[in-house]
């Protein structure tokens, strides 16, 4: 029971600072996002990326991102996941409620002159990352075969060129 008062107490309190709790279940098509989550997401660019089911664009349309997967011999490309963020974004392969990847590009131009890439997944099967930079076409492809491990990626120095266009 004291789980329970306590979760009624910081749900009482965030509405005492004019928040409230709204529950989200994972990889649902139609979870509404937060209000004014709108204005931070990314619009598909005239020259940029154009989002869809299986392509996550970041930064303002800047960056498509997409995903590959191989599961019993088959490749089949990773559905994007919702809710998201302007740097970051989800990737489910069988069911929309079991997400199997976390990705972001974040802009690094104030400490290294570069743009970066992190990403997390939590799977077996093969995988085909591919980042791709709409301004100038620049590509970053990782990779992961079946079976093997899933580390996670933290490539700092991803996008060299990206600073100049940007800063």
């Amino acid at each position: 029971m004291p789980k329970l008062v306590r979760g009624v107490i910081a749900v009482v309190g965030l509405s005492m600072l004019g928040l409230h709790a709204e529950p989200v279940r994972a990889g649902e098509a139609e979870v509404p996002e937060r209000a004014g989550a709108a204005d931070s997401v990314s619009s598909p660019s005239e020259d940029g990326c154009v989002e869809s089911a299986t392509t996550l664009c970041l930064q303002e349309g800047r960056y498509e991102v997409k995903v590959d997967f191989t599961a019993n011999g088959e490749t089949m490309p990773a559905r994007v996941a919702r809710p998201r963020t302007e740097d970051s974004g989800l990737f489910y392969f069988f069911e929309p409620n079991n997400w199997e990847m976390l990705l972001k590009v974040l802009d690094g131009c104030g400490v290294n002159q570069h743009h970066w890439v992190f990403a997390a997944s939590a799977t077996d099967v093969g995988l085909n990352l591919v980042v791709r930079d709409t301004t100038n076409d620049a590509s970053k492809t990782y990779t992961k075969a079946p079976g093997e491990p899933a580390p996670a990626i933290t490539d700092v120095g991803a996008f060299p060129d990206a600073c100049g266009a940007t800063s």
